[in-house]
């Protein structure tokens, strides 16, 4: 039998960058944040996506981006009742420990889940998602691609452009700062895995692998 897929597809792709902001780690320890981005399809059937871009604590986490109905689906399999952070694990394809964790701290700070009351370190699911999903999907947004690409695919793309008088200038790149540069001056690495507790606080600081995470809201 094949083993599961574990490596996420970090294709830059485009969407639109509705949200950026800093979300307070889920662990009482903890004095640092994540910064994390809210994107959109850029298709006709557009769909929500979360992504960790930048940890002020240090620590591995995957950079992919989540689809919102895929964590939806996650929780709601718990039938209204409480969910451990783990419970996220089967919505992303990276398996580090931190990315449930961190997962989790963005949909607290976006109103989607909030503590259990009679539990310690579960939740609950919060908010209207529906009426969240169509208001941030009415919004317009800046268009970006994410993951940041590579040097070689900003190249490439370059290169493709110059050859084709009427290619139009491909969208921003979500950089550390959430803001355009026209030069990668970086390469991404591949996720990778650290270890933490269940309620998000990293055990043993390391170099983050993400390092280009807005800071500032859009849309």
């Amino acid at each position: 039998m094949p083993k599961p897929k574990t490596s996420p597809d970090l294709t830059p792709k485009p969407y639109r960058l509705l949200k950026s902001d800093i979300a307070p780690k889920l662990s009482a320890r903890s004095t640092s944040g994540i910064t994390y981005v809210l994107l959109a399809d850029v298709g006709d059937e557009p769909e929500l996506h979360i992504a960790v871009t930048a940890n002020e604590g240090g620590g591995l986490w995957s950079k992919e981006a989540v689809r919102l109905d895929s964590i939806e689906a996650e929780i709601d399999a718990y039938a209204g009742t409480p969910f451990p952070t783990k419970a996220l694990r089967g919505a992303m394809v990276g398996r580090s420990s931190n990315n449930p964790p961190f997962c989790l701290a963005v949909l607290k700070d976006l109103g989607l889940v909030a503590p259990a009351p009679d539990k310690v370190h579960q939740h609950v699911k919060a908010g209207d998602w529906a009426a969240f999903r169509a208001e941030w999907l009415a919004k317009p947004g800046e268009r970006v691609t994410y993951p940041e690409p590579t040097p070689d695919i900003v190249a490439a793309t370059l290169a493709a452009s110059s050859s084709a008088s009427n290619e139009t200038e491909p969208p921003s790149p979500v950089n550390a700062k959430g803001k355009k540069r026209k030069k990668v001056v970086e390469s991404v690495t591949a996720a990778g895995d650290t270890d933490t507790d269940d309620v998000g606080a990293v055990t043993e600081p390391t170099t983050s692998e993400a390092d280009h995470a807005p800071t500032a809201h859009a849309g």
